[in-house]
């Protein structure tokens, strides 16, 4: 996998600040990537036997890639009222819609280590009465950059930080 893929996405709409874990289907990186796996197989483990595995190949890579693409979380973060709220989408259409907090207080954000496939990753968390698991990062860049967009850019308005 393309390790500077855009794993997550930031934008500002007003005063709604979106952070997305959607990511791309490109279709260039989805032919690339099945191609050299199937000559990789075909000479690795012969015609027949590489045309198999190269097919069961393109088959899971291309339904993992499409159920990343349709399925992801959007986090919304309103300046003016100091909401955040959790979506989970399925087609760009609101599957789950979760409040997170009604009083933004930036420094509850905190973010845990993960070990996941020999990669050190982040996962996000906002600490309310529980624990609210948001996203998880790909590595230290993408956990130092949501660190300095949120301490920087999100200014909660209307909030008495605890």
């Amino acid at each position: 996998m393309n390790e500077n893929e855009d794993y997550f996405r930031i934008s500002k709409n007003g005063n709604i600040h979106t952070l997305s874990d959607r990511i791309p289907f490109k279709w260039k990186e989805l032919i690339g990537w099945t191609s050299a796996s199937f000559v990789f197989l075909i000479y690795f483990f012969g015609f027949g036997i590489g045309i198999f595995i190269a097919i069961l190949t393109l088959i899971g890579y291309t339904s993992y890639r499409f159920a990343s693409w349709i399925y992801y979380t959007e986090l919304l973060i309103n300046e003016k009222t100091g909401n955040m709220i959790r979506l989970k989408k399925l087609f760009d259409r609101v599957q789950k819609t979760e409040l997170i907090t009604e009083k933004l207080n930036p420094n509850r954000f905190e973010y845990s280590e993960l070990k996941r496939s020999g990669k050190t990753k982040y996962l996000m968390n906002y600490r309310t009465h529980k624990n609210n698991e948001l996203l998880i990062l790909k590595n230290k860049t993408d956990k130092d950059i949501i660190e300095k967009y949120i301490a920087e850019k999100i200014t909660v308005y209307n909030t008495v930080y605890n």
